[in-house]
């Protein structure tokens, strides 16, 4: 009979294969993201390891960006907006994700703030707001002078990026000559403003954006000899 032999090999192949697994999953990160090795075999830090906190925004950026508006995604990005300039697109997203949650002035209140700072995609949405009536009574006037701005962004142009046509045809469509000359010099008398937070969120919103920074272990070299106590 060769039952015992075949179902030795079967184990030997089956322990082999989780050996195998084992070192293979020992190589990735906590997300699965591989390691990889410096010439002298030493394992360097996956990129979301060396930057935790910028791995959690954009992470959470990705998520709204999807449409991914519950509670913790809200939080996220509050903790993030409240930091105020630098963190316009933050606060575009929280402004959008309010919005799609029923909360309508507090989400205009946010995309303000980031398109008041000059924030491009901001501009771009509150134009959008203000021509279909989001807001409760369409007002082409602010809809013209947010896609005036949008589509004069300086940060857009420095980039080579072409602003959405889509919405240059609409205010076209939309307004009249004299609503189009309001939204011009209103666009024309617009000077960037920087929010700052006047008060301090909760402790548990405030926690929710804050990442450990990376450990570094510091590895000591044992040099033996005879002046060393541990020679």
């Amino acid at each position: 009979m060769t039952i015992k032999p075949r179902l030795t090999h079967c184990r030997s192949s089956i322990v082999a294969l989780l050996a195998t697994a084992t070192l293979l999953l020992a190589g990735c990160g906590a997300d699965g993201e591989g390691h990889r090795r410096s010439d002298d075999g030493t394992i360097l830090p996956t990129a979301r390891e060396l930057d935790p906190a910028g791995t959690r925004y954009s992470d959470t950026m990705d998520a709204a960006s999807v449409g991914d508006c519950s509670q913790e995604v809200l939080s996220v990005l509050t903790c993030y907006s409240y930091r105020g300039h630098g963190y316009e697109g933050a606060q575009t997203a929280l402004g959008q994700c309010l919005i799609k949650n029923k909360k309508t002035s507090e989400g205009i209140e946010w995309l303000t703030r980031a398109a008041d700072a000059g924030w491009p995609d901001a501009q771009k949405a509150l134009a959008s707001i203000y021509l279909d009536g989001t807001t409760g009574t369409p007002d082409p006037v602010h809809a013209g002078k947010w896609a005036y701005l949008y589509r004069k962004n300086p940060s857009l142009l420095s980039l080579g990026v072409q602003p959405d046509k889509k919405i240059g045809k609409q205010i076209q469509s939309t307004l009249n000559q004299s609503q189009s000359q309001e939204a011009r010099a209103m666009a024309g008398e617009w000077v960037p403003r920087y929010w700052k937070p006047q008060t301090t969120l909760d402790a548990t919103t405030a926690a929710t954006c804050y990442t450990a920074p990376r450990r570094v272990i510091q590895q000591r070299t044992i040099i033996e000899g005879p002046d060393n106590p541990n020679y």
